[in-house]
């Protein structure tokens, strides 16, 4: 996907291209963050399509969403985004359950911001979901950033994968 991405960007004028290279870890966060978006969409309303839109039926659709695009942002991550080489499986598992915890820390972060926002002090549920999802999202870049998918020692984590 990222050869794509590159011969794309190499046909458009240099400035434009100067742009993406500035700022190409960060845009390809955001292209595989939409991807994850249609993920998460597709793995919640296709199954409650089925199941219908019941209480037990809507929170089981949620958390199988929730399972289904943090494992395909976890891939797509690693390998396209901060291009994370693991050589073992000790170093693997540790970025994947390390990313599974950051999310679930943005998730927790996400329930907060809009309890707080609309719950508490009735702010436009609209507009505190916006906020909310950018503050999610230069949360989420951070932690896997300076956390999950840091640069570690070369025993743990180098080229193969």
């Amino acid at each position: 996907m990222n050869q794509l991405i590159l011969w794309v960007v190499k046909h458009m004028p240099k400035p434009i291209q100067n742009i993406y290279f500035k700022y190409e870890k960060g845009l390809l966060y955001c292209f595989y963050g939409a991807l994850t978006t249609v993920v998460s969409m597709v793995t919640k309303l296709v199954p409650m399509y089925f199941l219908g839109e019941g209480k037990l039926s809507v929170t089981f659709c949620t958390a199988f969403s929730w399972i289904c695009a943090v494992t395909f942002a976890f891939f797509t991550n690693k390998k396209y985004v901060f291009q994370s080489k693991t050589r073992t499986k000790k170093a693997f598992w540790t970025e994947f359950l390390s990313f599974y915890a950051a999310r679930g820390a943005s998730f927790f972060l996400d329930w907060g911001i809009s309890v707080l926002g609309i719950s508490i002090l009735g702010w436009n549920k609209y507009l505190v979901t916006i906020a909310a999802q950018i503050i999610i999202l230069l949360v989420n870049y951070a932690f896997s950033k300076l956390f999950v998918f840091k640069k570690r020692e070369p025993d743990s984590q180098t080229s193969a994968s």
